[in-house]
């Protein structure tokens, strides 16, 4: 075996313990979190899956504001956007993999159930709070939930009762470690499924936990619906794709993959709660079969992402649905009188040869370009797509661009770059950099701070002085020291070659 085979096997099974790490420890270094990310940039650019780029780069991004050591709960977030093209990248098949989900503020609790729940052929996974459960991504769905009866006193009865209410529709026993007969009566008031009580021995909760696991698997396999969309669930995404692969073998005929996502669904989620945003769910999975033709197959992708097979690759065929989906959804009404779109994009499975998680990749990409034209859109994955330049705007006072215009970089291989005032900013998807004057601090600052908060794009905010970035604490990433004219061009330069390819 050659030296770089080596170090690539090397570097394969690093990424695999941090990835068992984040799972599994209390602390997670940022280090092995920087590494991860960089490690995945080059296989997703050697793969020509150039959107994944950006998207790995704005969790960099963010990374980079964290401390040296993480929580389990911050590295489960922060990997949380790109979680799904890891394991794709990887080749982890996340639905054979049983998961039970410990909750407990003492990680020893963890400690000492996690032997005993890798016994039982599953792995654990350590939470800390119900907060971070709510937020936990079910993509995987868990074959059981430990929860400790300490963390209850945290937490209003309501929070307790909607965590158990979603977790109920998606079927997941739940089980409570408690202390005495009043926290049993409640658990069971709750609609949990079992309570283990200190005298209880491990071994009957192992034989108890075994028996909750069994009976998951044996849901699991049975039922092929999301329960909350009434949409196919991935494990009949996964023999159905197969099964059309098979048939492109035979035959030759292909067929076509889309991918549609909610629009801001994270911004109607925070503004008017999850149990709206689950019935928004489910009404635009019930919009969308009834838009596409009955020889479709509609699947939920995960969160608020569905995916459509259809059984055909006839381009006007398949614009005409798409379409169809695109606007009835756009016309529907809701309670609170807002309105909702979707962005869709899609490819034409043609080819054997490359796996599933590839191919929805390539309509990924698509469904990236739509939202990056500006949302409610259709979008055909093509070669244009992925070749085509991208945006990378530059945001700074309209008397220093009048000062620095004729010296501004103009061309890049891969961005079209536009400067523009900050009056005339609104958010987008598309790269940026900001210029502070420092004069023009207080002009620009909530703008910036809604950017950093809203941390949708790779942005990087430049201050042209260390009062300036004093002024906006640390709400800057470089600084210009006497904002000399040759400096922030450089600096400029400098930004556009770190972008992306």
């Amino acid at each position: 075996m050659g030296g770089t085979e080596m170090e690539q096997y090397q570097q394969i099974d690093r990424i695999h313990h941090i990835l068992k790490n984040i799972s599994e420890a209390r602390q997670i270094p940022k280090s092995d979190i920087e590494f991860l990310l960089k490690w995945m940039k080059m296989e997703v650019k050697q793969r020509r899956f150039m959107h994944l780029l950006e998207i790995f780069s704005r969790v960099e991004s963010d990374a980079r504001e964290l401390p040296d050591t993480l929580s389990q709960a911050e590295a489960m977030a922060l990997i949380a956007p790109v979680k799904r093209y890891i394991h794709t990248v990887l080749g982890i098949d996340q639905e054979e993999e049983d998961l039970v989900l410990i909750l407990s503020a003492s990680f020893s609790t963890y400690s000492r159930y996690k032997p005993r729940v890798e016994k039982l052929g599953a792995r654990p996974v350590f939470l800390q709070s119900i907060e971070d459960a709510i937020e936990y991504d079910y993509e995987d769905v868990p074959k059981a939930i430990i929860m400790d009866v300490e963390l209850w006193p945290q937490f209003k009865e309501r929070d307790i009762q909607s965590f158990v209410s979603k977790m109920k529709k998606l079927y997941v026993p739940l089980i409570v470690i408690g202390t005495n007969e009043h926290y049993r009566l409640a658990a069971y008031s709750y609609g949990f499924d079992d309570y283990w009580e200190s005298w209880i021995p491990m071994e009957e909760r192992l034989v108890r936990l075994g028996l909750h696991i069994e009976k998951s698997r044996l849901v699991s396999n049975a039922l092929l619906v999301d329960e909350l969309t009434g949409a196919f669930n991935r494990k009949y995404l996964k023999a159905t794709f197969g099964r059309l692969i098979s048939r492109l073998e035979r035959s030759g005929e292909s067929f076509t993959i889309a991918l549609l996502d909610i629009d801001y669904f994270k911004q109607l989620n925070d503004t008017y709660g999850h149990l709206y945003g689950d019935d928004v769910l489910a009404r635009v999975s019930e919009e969308i079969r009834l838009a596409i033709r009955s020889s479709d197959e509609l699947i939920r992708y995960g969160g608020e992402e569905f995916l459509i097979l259809m059984n055909v690759s006839d381009h006007e065929v398949v614009e005409k649905v798409l379409e169809r989906v695109r606007t009835r959804i756009q016309e529907m009404d809701f309670p609170y009188k807002h309105q909702v779109t979707v962005s869709i994009g899609y490819t034409r499975v043609c080819q054997t040869g490359l796996t599933m998680g590839e191919w929805c990749a390539y309509a990924d990409e698509a469904l990236y370009k739509a939202k990056r034209d500006g949302r409610n859109r259709v979008v055909r994955y093509s070669s244009a797509v992925r070749d085509e330049k991208r945006l990378a705007y530059v945001t700074m006072s309209s008397d220093k661009y009048s000062k620095l215009a004729e010296k501004l970089p103009k061309e890049h291989r891969r961005y079209e770059i536009i400067y523009r005032p900050y009056e005339a900013y609104a958010c987008n998807d598309h790269v940026e950099m900001f210029i502070l004057d420092e004069s023009r601090p207080k002009e620009s600052k909530g703008t910036l701070s809604a950017v950093k908060e809203q941390r949708g794009k790779y942005s990087h905010i430049l201050a042209l002085s260390k009062h300036t970035a004093s002024d906006l604490s640390a709400l800057y990433d470089d600084y210009a020291e006497g904002d000399h004219d040759e400096v922030i061009t450089q600096k400029i330069e400098q930004w556009l070659e770190r972008l992306p390819e």
